[in-house]
């Protein structure tokens, strides 16, 4: 087999190859915690207003707290509470996102 060439260069992908995101609307899954969390912080660091969907409400104002500290209370992030295994709670979160 040959070698797979990495479409990123040889430095691979860092969050430093992001672009400012000011004006852009980013909707997270899952981002009260894990890669989640991560990717999150990521983007509010390069000035992206972030929407969490989360299925916790309790775990998504600790991570709220988390960011807020981190960021400023005028940190650009959201939060919609949503259960992906709930069909009706999915749609509902689209309407609110809308």
């Amino acid at each position: 087999m040959g070698q797979r060439s990495n479409p990123f260069g040889s430095g691979g992908w860092t969050p430093d190859r992001i672009a400012t995101l000011t004006d852009h609307v980013v909707i997270i899954t899952g981002a009260n915690s894990g890669t989640g969390f991560e990717a999150t912080r990521t983007l509010l660091g390069k000035g992206a207003h972030v929407i969490m969907l989360n299925r916790s409400a309790d775990k998504t104002e600790d991570a709220l707290a988390t960011l807020r500290s981190e960021f400023g209370a005028d940190a650009e992030v959201s939060f919609i509470r949503m259960d992906l295994a709930v069909l009706n709670s999915v749609r509902d979160a689209a309407v609110q996102v809308l």
